[in-house]
């Protein structure tokens, strides 16, 4: 959708993220997915999982719907080039290790091997790694007073109203992004609503939840257990209408649901710049 005027002033009407910020929850069912990607794993060696699927899903909304992958900055509404994805991992499963943000950029014709691909080389050269630009910057930074470490964020917000943020350092850090996935069901924790931090510019924060049994409402209006699981949305309201959201959350169900989709490229995606 091209952006109206009218959409350019919510910016000045909400300036902060967190007043701009808007939730919503689906819970999916998860008998079909689980049944197709035991067929799919069944001859492969990397093993394609939820995760994947969930990823995948959200690069071919974005792919097909744009005007998603817009974010807010200086009071103004942008329209990203790329497509970049954030989410959590941690290099061991133990308590003593640590957690890191791995940021990917995905081609808009990506399928969900690629996709798959791509994310466990990272994961795996993430976890052979002592440190992460994150990590090295908060290492940093919290040595420091709090008065200067107060004063830093400080200058980068005005940088980043301004436009002046340079664009390596926008390129490594986790916040500026198009979506920021957090993987609780990894952890077994069932899915929250993400806050919209205030540093950075990702748009779109999705967590996804724990497998679980739950009663769910069969087609013929009986009552019966299914393996469900929980996925959450916090949008920036700014950057969009709440249809335009609407569709983008049906578009990532019908992913979900018929994930045979993601399997191919896409065909005839919209030039997001047609609609800025």
């Amino acid at each position: 959708t091209k952006l109206s005027r009218f959409r350019k002033m919510w910016p000045f009407m909400m300036p902060s993220r967190m007043e701009a910020a808007v939730y919503t929850s689906r819970r999916v069912r998860l008998h079909s997915l689980l049944t197709w990607l035991d067929r799919i794993n069944a001859t492969r060696e990397d093993k394609l999982t939820l995760f994947h699927v969930i990823l995948a899903s959200a690069v071919r909304m974005l792919a097909l719907q744009p005007d998603l992958n817009r974010f807010v900055a200086g009071r103004r509404i942008y329209q990203r080039r790329t497509i970049d994805i954030s989410f959590v991992t941690r290099r061991e499963m133990t308590e003593q290790s640590t957690e890191t943000v791995v940021k990917l950029t995905f081609d808009p014709y990506s399928t969900i091997e690629t996709i798959a691909e791509q994310v466990n080389t990272s994961i795996r050269g993430t976890k052979k790694s002592k440190t992460s630009h994150d990590e090295k910057m908060s290492n940093f930074i919290t040595l420091l007073p709090r008065f200067m470490i107060r004063s830093l964020m400080r200058a980068g917000r005005i940088l980043d109203y301004f436009g002046l943020l340079p664009a390596a350092y926008i390129k490594k850090d986790s916040m500026f992004a198009s979506i920021f996935v957090a993987n609780l069901g990894s952890i077994n924790l069932d899915a929250i609503l993400h806050p919209m931090f205030e540093w950075g510019n990702a748009s779109c924060f999705i967590v996804i939840g724990k497998k679980k049994k739950e009663p769910m409402i069969n087609d013929r209006d009986e009552i019966q257990v299914e393996e469900v699981m929980d996925v959450t949305f916090t949008l920036d309201h700014r950057i969009t209408g709440g249809f335009n959201f609407s569709q983008a959350i049906l578009t990532v169900r019908e992913m979900i649901y018929n994930p045979d989709q993601l399997m191919k490229k896409p065909e005839n995606l919209p030039d997001p710049f047609v609609m800025a």
